[in-house]
């Protein structure tokens, strides 16, 4: 039995997918009993629970070979680091007293730092208390997920422009989230790792938000779409603005910010280990079909 939490969410639906499809026996966990419903329909076994409740999480990781774990993202929570802390406590502890012998962690690249990267900061805390533990633990550090861009539909459709406080012309990682959810469940079903381990995932290419716009547009019918650099005071009182509270708007902020001073890169270096295959261009074009 493997268990996969954020079974209902961008990458740990597609691991459970995965999974499913090659036979493996899957225990989906995740906040909604309504959206984890298919994956029961297919034979997994579900589970509807919270991140934080103990109870909860014993019950997900009891008598499982291994799992896969990470921190839910939730940008509508006024108490976003706070939660999160307690999220990465409460796993890290189920994990140990259930005993589970491998564990692959989602996580970012930045999580080497413990401040100044938005918010993948409490990922930093969370791989540390991985880490500490006797499991064997493999952190997945993923880049900038393409899937970002879709966020961005609105602003295209009402404005007739792409924006943010990334510097348009500069060039950074980005990568489809079925690549990591093919590396996480490919690792799950092997347990080839030992120890504590960390891989970065970079997807095939750096690119930038004027490359990324000009591809989405060309995807949507909009060949002149633009992309507007925003300053970084204007970014955060639009997503005020978009109903988004105070921190994690703060935090999605610093992270841009984070980007334009390569400040998530430190650590990276892009080798042919690092480098996944899905494209920019294949990755609009199934998402956002014609």
């Amino acid at each position: 039995m493997i268990a996969v939490m954020g079974a209902s969410g961008n990458v740990g639906s597609k691991v459970a997918d995965l999974l499913l499809l090659q036979g493996d026996d899957v225990r989906a966990f995740g906040r909604s009993a309504e959206r984890l419903e298919a994956l029961g329909q297919r034979g997994a076994e579900v589970q509807a629970g919270n991140a934080k409740n103990l109870d909860d999480l014993r019950l997900l990781f009891k008598a499982v070979d291994a799992a896969m774990v990470l921190l839910p993202d939730d940008l509508t929570d006024p108490q976003y680091v706070a939660n999160r802390s307690d999220m990465a406590r409460a796993i890290a502890q189920a994990l140990r007293e259930e005993q589970v012998s491998h564990v692959v962690a989602l996580s970012s690249i930045g999580a080497d730092r413990d401040s100044g990267v938005g918010p993948v900061t409490g990922l930093h805390e969370f791989e540390q208390l991985l880490l500490k533990s006797e499991t064997n633990v493999l952190a997945l550090r993923a880049a900038w997920h393409m899937e970002n861009l879709l966020a961005t539909l609105p602003m295209i459709q009402g404005q007739g422009m792409n924006g943010g406080a990334i510097k348009g012309d500069h060039k950074f990682p980005m990568m489809a989230t079925r690549d990591i959810a093919t590396e996480a469940a490919e690792r799950l079903v092997r347990r080839d790792f030992t120890g504590h381990s960390v891989k970065t995932v970079l997807g095939p290419e750096d690119r930038s938000m004027v490359d990324a716009t000009r591809a989405l547009g060309a995807q949507l019918g909009l060949p002149d779409l633009p992309y507007v650099e925003f300053p970084p005071e204007g970014m955060k009182g639009a997503l005020l603005g978009a109903g988004m509270p105070e921190e994690p708007a703060s935090l999605l902020v610093e992270s841009q910010i984070a980007i334009n001073e390569d400040r998530v890169l430190d650590e990276v270096r892009r080798t042919a280990e690092t480098t996944t295959p899905t494209g920019l261009e294949e990755f609009l074009a199934s998402a956002l079909p014609r």
